[in-house]
């Protein structure tokens, strides 16, 4: 039992940190490409409409956010687990795999974001697992 509840908080942990890290860029991105005055970011008709206007720039903020933060969740995740760090960063790569495919499919992102997004949070989640197991000592 101990080991399962290992392996929850080590994904949950890394979601926590991969959430930290998105919301990071976002408010550096959010600097740099600030909502017009009135927008009513909780209206999802105005933001749809909003996205479709923004230049390149801002979606690769979005692309940096995702795969740092897939990165640091997957790596932490790994870390964190007990046995099998690489299924536990390739989890939480997965996990956020879903929240950007909803992400992308609730808001207008152009094809390239698409493409780039799910192989930035496969590579990434991968990545991430791979680091963090490659740092722990042989036993």
């Amino acid at each position: 039992m101990a080991a399962i509840a290992r392996s929850v908080l080590a994904v949950l942990t890394g979601m926590v940190v991969a959430a930290l890290v998105v919301a990071i860029v976002e408010a550096i991105s959010s600097q740099i490409y600030p909502l017009p005055r009135g927008l009513n970011a909780a209206d999802p008709v105005a933001m749809r409409e909003y996205i479709k206007t923004l230049p390149a720039g801002a979606f690769v903020f979005v692309l940096i956010g995702w795969a740092l933060g897939t990165l640091a969740g997957a790596w932490t995740a790994a870390r964190l687990a007990g046995r099998s760090p690489q299924l536990h960063g390739n989890i939480v790569g997965t996990l956020l795999l879903g929240t950007g495919v909803a992400n992308m499919l609730m808001l207008p992102h152009p094809a390239w974001v698409w493409i780039l997004g799910v192989i930035t949070f496969v590579a990434c989640g991968y990545g991430g697992g791979r680091l963090a197991a490659r740092a722990r000592p042989s036993v």
